[in-house]
């Protein structure tokens, strides 16, 4: 004790030897180190006194100093903390040491964080502290200003705490390189010292934590841990909604019981959501609370003070509570499912036990049988110390690009300076000059600008002298954008009084409407209002509430941790074999119930595979699913960075082979491979793949992965490369569509710095393409054996993964097939008539937004626009002369300023208009100066006329540049105005083809279009109602109406009864059967049943007359067969042609069979007609019968039903757009419209103006379509709808309250067919249910009008056709005179009407 408590001054070694006794190991290991003023890495369990060991000779020093009056008011130490609730710890952490050696009134600490008062900020920067505890991004913003510098320059000592937590992350880049930037700014290096739970390797760690050498001090030290794994559930024999978390919840509160502070820790915020919801109801409203990420501040805070104070029972949390917050003593650790990671268990797992020489015990949960051995290989991974190798990132591009912007936010450097820089951080160390220098051309805009692509630099750039300097756009980015933690674009959820409850995941928030409740931080919540970047809450009723999700990356496991749990189940192949299966997992810390439970998983496995997958065996498991397609697991247990590669490999490999679309999904324990069709998956397909050139092949394979767009628009917000983040939030998939459009633009530069770090980031960080390449390198030698086998049923370890699949293919896949794709360009291609730009778009796309203010940003302005010629801007001409004595411009001959790095490229374009570099600066102009025709261009650059033109035409093919035909602007000569004045005389006006910039004239084209949407006003949804219901009855003879109707309906089923009680009579006045038998009898038309009695119409020109008519003859009857074949073989016939079919029978109630299965139908409706009348009929008089099979004589021919030949989604849109006249996402699912198709069809006849697109409907979602040639009429109806009563039934198609917009709700009803209802402008004014028997009313005024139309129109039969009285027996008092007035007679029950 005396060797290392000498160090210290009496007064602090006697407060340690009293208040703590003997100094832990980790403690004597680094406090001489760090005395002596050198680097320390601190590497010890949590819970070991590593924070003490860092602070203690910093205090003793600086309260000496203090008492010497020898300590200034200037910043000494700066701790940083990867939390804020962190820091706050530390701070209050420190108060007792600094009480105990007399030091509280004489050192001052602060906390710089987000949260931090502007207040507290300004203190600061008067009156330093001597310790300044501060964050990662803090740390990052007082560096970009002047203020902050100021205050930072005097600290001699750094401390990084959970080091381990950073040290693989971008986060840590960027802390390391804030770092290095500190010892710049103070002059000299700053002593570092991290502090870290169990890292390795740790000479790796130590390298990352400075670039002098590093004293290590992690001694050896028995921290005792234990960790159980139960697999005993309460039991409970009754239903449940949620057995499993109900019943885990159940043993949770169960080991609550007789402790005063526990945490459970689970897998994901969703899941933290719903064990407390459980447990509450168990224990009662605050028995649990939650803890994670999307909680707002001042919840976590409540939260961590309730478990410190010992008021809380129960927290729920996720990996927030992993790092050292101190929370108090706590009684019990529970973990609901398995760790993610061995490191993070043993953070867990110090959370118990959080002192020295204390036993840290861990109980863990598993919900299934596989994870109950996921946690026990996780827990002997965790006893062993086998936590995972750390894998920093290096080079780190994007988080350069920020530093280099925040350097110059308020004043200039070289390139020279940040070559200095960079050594001092590892993860920048083996940067050149030349990587730098292309992070800040792309910073200033010059990968944009080669594309003609208008961007504010984020820097000016002199590359010629190398200085970078800022602006004010410069410190605005720094500052809003700055930091490293992508921004996801979640909601704000506030309380009607402002407070902040947390956040909300965005598409969570889509699915959620006013009035839904939702469980949020243990409490329920009911949504007020959802606004752009807020949701707005009041407190509710648990009960009922629903659970929120968020989306989140999941880190992936290792491969070496991968081999260790392949070595545990080799182990474990090994123990079933000598029949010691269930003690080998006992072994492993399952409980006995556990254990049992693990056993008979992996002995199913076993009896599936013939084994088990393991770190020499990789499973190749074939077997179709339930559609017959065949897929293929492969069981890998090397993690998801190994399997993930690995996956797009063997899917690369297979559609090569087999000529056909491949799908894939992984996960941690191996990936699955799926096709769409019979062809089983080819064997051996890792062993075709080659090591070699595996790593070429991810290379070209990855741009089209999911993961490298991710990782690319995560990368554009670190380089300031999607702008401002602003005050609002950034909808995601704003954000989505921002990073596709830049990586669209850039995939094909591989120099671009994005595509390099994006490309680097994916290889080595998110994926381990070494260690895939490893692993088929023993493949291939055979250290790794591939078992292939067969099942006829997926194995139990195949099941998650087959999940997985059918979930990918139901909810993300969304097919387009080539048919659509080619539509579409054929469209683009064919369409002639495709819509103008307005001269106003055009001029208004070519506005400028900002004049330079200096030469700076004018030398800026040259570099991204190319050349200026005079009186094109308005500035001072000073500032081109001076920028040109400087060699940043020059002047040329034909009166054009350019910047001077430009001047190769004009000398070669200006001398030869047929190469790359003239096109390249005509581009240039047409972009940044406007249309131009040729003669316009050679006059600006001193070429013929034709070489100007020829240049321009060459943009065209390239479709850089878009010729248009248009009224002359200017006269050539003045022979030239003197014709062109006699043209407009005449009436005539001369025309020439000018030139426009592709990019400018699409968004003239777009700014065109969404003004004419603007245009547009959004009616009623009521207007719409009676729009479509005006449309029913037409004034045309009867036989016309009935031929509409069947073909305005003709794709579609409906129940048989509703053609000629309901369709039919609303469309034709005084219809009678005989109509439509005359009609079908020309053959124009034809019928077929469906399933559940449906009759759907087809035109007889979509007959397949090509196609196999298919007969299900197993499911026909011997007498059903003969029929079948006997229509087969004679064609379409009459009845009693077919009556010697069936010996001593007639055929007709065998035809009727077979036309209910939908195999036969007849030239006239009589056959459905008697099917429904069919009970009647079997319960008749023997007359009846007679008479119906008399009838049945004039059914006409019967034939088989022939295949139609499917409809393209064009032409099922035009049947949506006949029908309902707006096309939108509710009228395509009526109308069965594929609608996602539909929308990429509806994109292109857009733009070339075939339709157009606006919200013309309240109340239908928001993208509605309305074709060209009905949009005139259909909005004019809209806007000034007809005041004229309808009568219609209620479950008419073209009756659209309740199906297509919501019921009104004081004037809601039910939409069957025994209801009619009347509507007057589109509003429901009456409605009659029951077939007439009750009246209800919704408009006094109305209702006498509504009743007299409905006494005309149920005695012209198109109301209730199949009754011929109507008795009222319920309706309102105040209805009386109307009925009685209306035609209504009075009866005994009510009032009746006779037809």
């Amino acid at each position: 004790m005396e060797d290392c408590l000498h160090l210290f001054h009496r007064e602090t070694a006697d407060w340690f030897k009293e208040t703590l006794g003997e100094p832990t190991p980790v403690q004597k290991s680094s406090w001489p180190a760090i005395a002596a003023g050198g680097h320390v890495l601190v590497s010890a369990p949590t819970g070991t006194g590593k924070t003490l060991s860092a602070f203690l000779v910093f205090l003793d020093r600086l309260k000496e100093k203090a008492v010497e009056g020898r300590l200034p008011r200037e910043l000494h130490l700066i701790y940083v903390s990867p939390l804020k609730s962190l820091a706050a710890d530390i701070r209050e952490n420190l108060k007792k040491p600094l009480a105990g050696i007399g030091g509280e009134n004489l050192i001052y600490t602060a906390i710089r964080t987000g949260d931090t008062s502007q207040r507290e900020r300004q203190q600061m920067v008067r009156k330093p502290p001597h310790i300044l505890i501060i964050t990662p991004e803090s740390l990052y913003l007082m560096l970009t200003s002047k203020t902050g510098q100021n205050v930072l320059c005097t600290a001699k000592t750094v401390i990084i705490d959970e080091l381990h937590a950073l040290i693989d992350t971008k986060r840590g880049a960027h802390l390391m390189l804030s770092l290095a930037r500190l010892d710049l700014l103070c002059k000299s290096p700053l002593q570092r010292i991290g502090l870290s739970a169990t890292i390795s390797p740790l000479d790796a760690a130590a390298r990352y934590l400075a670039p002098e050498p590093v004293w290590v001090a992690a001694p050896v030290m028995e921290k005792k841990v234990q960790l159980q794994i139960l697999g005993a559930y309460a039991g409970n024999s009754k239903r449940r909604k949620d057995p499993v978390w109900q019943e885990l919840s159940e043993l949770v509160y169960k080991y609550c019981q007789g402790n005063k502070s526990v945490i459970a820790f689970v897998e994901g915020r969703r899941y933290a959501e719903k064990l407390a919801y459980y447990v509450n109801l168990l224990g009662g409203e605050d028995f649990a609370r939650v803890h994670h990420g999307s909680l707002s501040k001042e919840q976590r805070h409540d939260t961590e003070m309730a478990l410190r104070q010992g008021r809380l029972r129960l927290l729920c949390a996720t990996s927030s509570m992993e790092l050292g917050i101190d929370v108090g003593e706590i009684d019990q650790v529970l973990q609901v499912g398995c760790p993610r990671t061995v490191s993070g268990t043993m953070q867990r797992l110090g959370r118990a036990g959080h002192n020295p020489n204390r036993t840290s015990v861990m109980y863990l949960f598993p919900r299934t049988a596989a994870e109950s051995i996921s946690c026990g290989m996780t827990a002997q991974l965790a006893r062993e110390g086998k936590v995972e190798r750390m894998n920093p990132p290096k080079g780190c591009l994007d988080v350069l690009a920020q530093h280099l912007v925040s350097m110059a936010a308020f004043k200039s450097y070289e390139v020279e300076d940040v070559m200095k820089i960079l050594p001092r951080a590892w993860p920048f160390d083996e940067l050149t000059q030349e990587d730098v220098e292309s992070v800040l051309r792309m910073l200033a805009g010059d990968y944009e600008h080669k594309r003609d692509v208008p961007v504010r630099p984020r820097i000016l750039y002199d590359r010629i002298h190398g200085i970078v300097e800022g602006d004010g756009y410069s410190r605005m980015l720094a500052v809003m954008a700055g930091g490293t933690i992508p921004d996801k674009g979640l909601y704000t959820v506030r309380t009607e009084e402002g407070v902040k409850v947390g956040e909300a995941d965005e598409e969570f928030v889509y699915e959620t409407q006013k009035g839904d409740r939702f469980i949020l931080g243990a409490f329920a919540w009911k949504v007020v209002n959802i606004g752009r970047d807020a949701v707005t809450v009041t407190q509710a009723p648990v009960e009922g509430a629903r659970l929120p999700f968020w989306k989140g990356e999941i880190k992936g496991r290792d491969k070496e941790t991968g081999i260790y749990f392949g070595r545990i189940f080799r182990s474990l192949r090994e123990a079933e074999e000598a029949g010691k299966l269930e003690k080998a997992l006992l072994d492993m810390g399952l409980d006995e119930s556990a254990a049992k439970l693990a056993c008979g998983y992996l002995k199913r496995q076993i009896a599936a595979t013939g084994g088990l997958p393991d770190d020499r065996t990789i499973l190749a498991e074939h077997f179709r699913d339930q559609s017959g397609n065949s897929q293929l697991m492969i069981h890998s247990l090397f993690g998801r960075r190994v399997n993930a590669p690995l996956a797009l490999l063997a899917m690369q490999t297979a559609q090569e082979e087999m000529g056909i679309q491949v799908g894939s999904v992984d996960e941690e324990d191996g990936f699955l491979l799926y096709s769409y069709g019979n062809r089983a998956l080819p064997e051996g397909l890792l062993g075709r793949i080659s090591p070699e050139a595996s790593r070429g092949v991810l290379s070209a394979l990855l741009p089209a992965a999911p993961v490298f767009n991710m990782a690319f628009r995560y990368n554009c917000g670190r380089a300031l490369m999607m702008g401002a983040k602003g005050s609002g939030r950034q909808p995601l998939w704003m954000q989505r569509l921002r990073s596709a459009e830049m990586l669209d633009q850039v995939v094909r530069e591989k120099d671009h710095p994005l595509i390099r770090e994006t490309r680097r980031e994916c290889m080595e960080q998110l994926w381990d393409v070494a260690g895939v390449r490893e692993i088929l390198e023993k493949i291939r030698a055979g250290e790794i054996i591939v078992r292939e086998v067969y099942t006829e049923v997926p194995s139990p370890m195949s099941l998650p993964l087959q999940w997985s699949q059918e979930a990918a293919v139901m909810y993300d896949y969304s097919p387009t097939t080539r048919g659509i794709y080619g539509a579409v360009e054929d469209a683009l291609k064919e369409e002639k008539e495709l819509l103008v730009p307005g001269a106003a778009e055009l001029s208004q796309v070519q506005e400028r937004e900002k004049i330079p203010e200096n030469e700076k940003q004018l030398h800026s302005l040259l570099m991204t626009e190319g050349d200026l010629a005079a009186g094109e801007l308005d500035i001072p001409v000073e500032w081109l002369e001076s920028l040109n004595r400087e060699g940043r411009a020059l002047y040329l001959e034909q009166g054009l300023w350019i910047a001077a790095e430009h001047r190769e490229e004009y000398e070669k374009a200006l001398e030869n208009p047929s190469g790359k570099e003239a096109r390249s600066i005509v581009r240039r102009m047409l972009r940044y100066r406007g249309g131009a025709s040729a003669c316009q261009t050679a006059g600006r650059y001193g070429w013929q006329e034709e070489a100007a033109r020829g240049v321009l035409e060459e943009l065209c093919k390239r479709e850089e540049a878009v010729r248009q035909e248009e009224l002359c602007t200017e006269a050539k000569t003045a022979g030239q105005e003197a014709a062109g004045r006699t043209a407009r005389a005449s009436g005539k006006q001369d025309k020439e083809i000018r030139y426009y910039h592709a990019r400018l004239y699409k968004q003239a084209r777009t700014r065109t279009l969404k003004n004419r949407r603007q245009e547009i006003t959004t009616s009623p949804c009521s207007a719409y109602c009676g729009l479509l219901a005006s449309r029913i009855q037409r004034s045309a003879p009867p036989e016309e109406c009935v031929r509409a109707a069947v073909a305005f309906f003709a794709g579609t089923a409906y129940p048989a009864e509703v053609w000629e009680e309901m369709l039919l009579p609303a469309r034709a006045k005084n219809y009678r059967e005989n109509l439509l038998d005359a009609l079908l009898s020309t053959g124009e038309y034809f019928w077929h049943m469906e399933e559940q009695g449906k009759i759907c119409f087809s035109p007889a020109q979509k007959i397949d007359w090509d196609g196999d008519v298919q007969i299900p003859y197993e499911v026909l009857s011997e007498k059903e067969k003969l029929l079948v074949q006997a229509l087969s073989k004679r064609g379409a016939s009459f009845m009693q042609a077919l009556s010697g079919v069936i010996p001593g029978e007639s055929p007709y109630d065998t035809l009727l069979s077979l036309m209910e299965k939908g195999i036969v139908y007849a030239d006239s409706f009589v056959p459905v007609r008697q099917w429904l009348d069919r009970e009647k009929l079997h319960k008749g008089t023997a007359r009846l019968r007679a008479g119906a099979r008399a009838r049945a004589m004039q059914a006409g021919r019967w034939d088989l039903v022939r295949p139609l030949i499917p409809l393209s989604v064009q032409e099922q849109m035009d049947r949506c757009f006949d029908r309902y006249l707006v096309l939108c996402r509710e009228t395509a699912a009526v109308a069965g419209v594929p609608w996602q198709e539909a929308l990429s069809l509806l994109r292109v006849q857009e733009y070339t103006g075939q339709v157009r697109r606006g919200y013309f409907v309240e109340g239908l979602s928001g993208a509605q379509f309305i074709r060209r040639e009905d949009f005139g009429a259909v909005t004019a109806a809209l806007r000034h709808p007809g005041r004229e009563l309808v009568w219609i039934n209620a479950a008419d198609p073209m009756q659209a309250w309740g199906k297509l917009i919501p019921h009104q709700k004081e004037r809601a009803f039910i939409n069957i067919g025994g209801n009619a209802v009347a509507l007057k402008a589109g509003v429901p004014v009456a409605v009659f249910e029951k077939q007439g028997g009750v009246l209800r009313f919704f408009e006094q005024e109305s209702l006498g009008e509504a009743l007299s139309l409905f006494v005309q129109e149920y005695k012209r039969g198109r109301l209730f056709a199949g009754k011929k009285r109507i008795l009222v027996k319920t309706y309102p008092a105040e209805a009386v005179k109307e009925l009685e007035e209306s035609g209504f007679g009075r009866e005994v029950q009510g009032y009746s009407l006779y037809r």
